[in-house]
């Protein structure tokens, strides 16, 4: 896993580490947004792995 490109999905999402963010206490808005990053990570390796010719 890069940690930093991680790093840079998450700051994306400010509401999954910022308290003061209304939306922090929306449990399925918070979970959508991990999936979308795990979605972003998974292409990403996917795309390293089995590069389209």
């Amino acid at each position: 896993m890069n940690e930093e490109e991680l790093i840079v999905h998450v700051q994306s999402y400010p509401f999954l580490y910022d308290l003061t963010d209304a939306r922090y206490s929306n449990t399925l808005i918070r979970e959508n947004a991990w999936e979308e990053i795990d979605d972003k990570m998974k292409r990403k390796v996917a795309q390293k792995t089995f590069p389209l010719t």
